[in-house]
């Protein structure tokens, strides 16, 4: 006859079940890639890409009329930096940021530039911006304040360029004239940062000989 079933009958592989840890399999956490949407190699290849620096340090970038221009010969190293200055200024006048040079770019009145702003400091600091560019359409002209815009915001072409301003002229031609406007214009802006980087300099060097009326 079978054995008669008792209440301990099991209890030790019940026991056992319990008491023996489970083997748990550990999810690796990766971290979130950002999504590459830089151009891809075929794209970078087209006749609107350049290639930009030297030796290892080379590498395909969209052409920009900047660019072209200093390739040529046509504007100097300190014309692209008040490019760049001015491009800096609109974008923090008009959209509300800016990209920071580095420290070794940096001149002293810009270190400003580095410190963390509140909502009223970041306003007055918009604020000035603005006043630049008020500065520069009122020296040089209407005329090349709307030639920087296109060039420096809205990156047109030369021969883009050269259909809005020269609309009865051949492409060609149109482009050459354009190129040296350009030119001419960023010669203009560079002339006019270095203005008031002096004036800027006699107001520092008036304000040490000044003497207060107490000493005297």
């Amino acid at each position: 006859m079978p054995k008669a079933l008792t209440s301990r009958d099991g209890l030790a592989e019940t026991v056992r079940q319990f008491s023996t840890p489970k083997q748990t399999r550990k999810t690796a956490f990766v971290l979130p890639r950002a999504e590459d949407n830089s151009p891809t190699p075929e794209r970078m290849a087209k006749g609107d890409y350049e290639a930009v620096g030297s030796g290892k340090k080379v590498r395909r970038a969209k052409a920009t009329v900047v660019n072209t221009l200093h390739m040529a010969g046509d504007i100097t190293g300190d014309d692209v930096a008040s490019a760049k200055k001015w491009q800096r200024e609109y974008d923090l006048a008009r959209n509300g940021y800016f990209e920071a040079l580095p420290a070794s770019e940096r001149r002293q009145v810009e270190q400003e530039e580095a410190l963390k702003h509140d909502a009223v400091s970041w306003l007055i600091f918009r604020g000035r911006a603005s006043a630049h560019l008020r500065e520069v359409s009122n020296s040089l002209g209407l005329c090349s304040f709307k030639i920087l815009n296109w060039m420096l915001v809205q990156e047109l072409s030369l021969s883009a360029m050269g259909a809005l301003l020269y609309p009865g002229v051949s492409r060609a031609q149109a482009s050459h004239k354009v190129s040296g406007r350009c030119a001419h214009v960023l010669q203009q802006l560079t002339e006019f940062y270095e203005l008031k980087r002096s004036q800027r300099r006699a107001e520092l060097r008036a304000e040490k000989v000044l003497v207060p009326v107490s000493q005297m």
